[in-house]
């Protein structure tokens, strides 16, 4: 099994904290959001993770590689001012027949959120939680009467739960999600994003993603300054992450 880190954006809603580095290296009481993630993910429990660089692609290559972690590594997407589906589409190039888990580099999780979201992985599942309350920005899950996602969008009106930024696809179903890139691409061009797949998946119904409820562990964005203060003083006294 995988697991696909997207990082190659240039987190330009970050101002000048991004201005010279990715965000993958943006540091949150001193310790950089790559290395939350990498911390979060466990490394013994996937084959290989693999990390998708693009924006000061080099300063990242050379901070994950410093560790000497044997089954991770950092790829380029020199394709990285496009929509994200670009930066997935690079890592799915480097492997097939495999299941894998994709997740955003900008999110900070608890290790404890971890070893209930692996119980759940099937098919497809989104993870998702019911616990926040979801502004403009952030991606909204509309659900089936059965618990699988109907609709996908921040522009969502309507919606029962909010999506946490992690996908899973098994091995069985890696060959239609593979085949469902090409079709967002069609529909959104070079802006498509990752979670356009679950959405254009919802549609066929017959193959509606899962979801699996990581409500009341709390998580973390840094997407803009204010996100980042929030995190600073968040982690200082939360324990989940103690």
């Amino acid at each position: 099994m995988r697991a696909i880190v997207l990082a190659a954006g240039t987190g330009s809603r970050l101002g000048e904290i991004t201005k010279a580095r990715t965000k993958g290296m943006v540091p949150v009481r001193g310790k950089k959001l790559i290395d939350y993630l990498l911390d979060f993910l466990g490394r013994d429990f996937f084959d290989e993770i693999i990390i998708v660089g693009g924006f000061c692609y080099e300063d990242l290559k050379t901070h994950v590689d410093s560790f000497g972690y044997k089954n991770v590594r950092v790829i380029e997407n020199k394709e990285y001012l496009k929509g994200n589906i670009f930066t997935l589409k690079r890592a799915l190039s480097e492997f097939s027949g495999d299941s894998f888990l994709i997740t955003n580099v900008d999110h900070i999780y608890p290790p404890a959120m971890f070893n209930k979201m692996r119980e759940s992985f099937r098919d497809i599942t989104a993870m998702c939680d019911f616990d926040r309350s979801l502004g403009n920005d952030d991606m909204k899950v509309k659900l089936t009467s059965d618990k699988r996602v109907k609709a996908i969008s921040k522009q969502l009106t309507d919606f029962d739960c909010g999506y946490i930024g992690m996908t899973y696809v098994d091995s069985s179903r890696e060959g239609l999600y593979r085949e469902m890139i090409s079709k967002v691409i069609d529909r959104f061009g070079e802006k498509a994003v990752v979670e356009n797949i679950l959405q254009i998946l919802a549609e066929t119904g017959e193959f509606a993603p899962y979801i699996c409820d990581l409500s009341g562990f709390g998580w973390y964005e840094v997407d803009t300054e204010e996100d980042l203060m929030r995190a600073e003083k968040g982690l200082e006294n939360d324990s989940n992450f103690s």
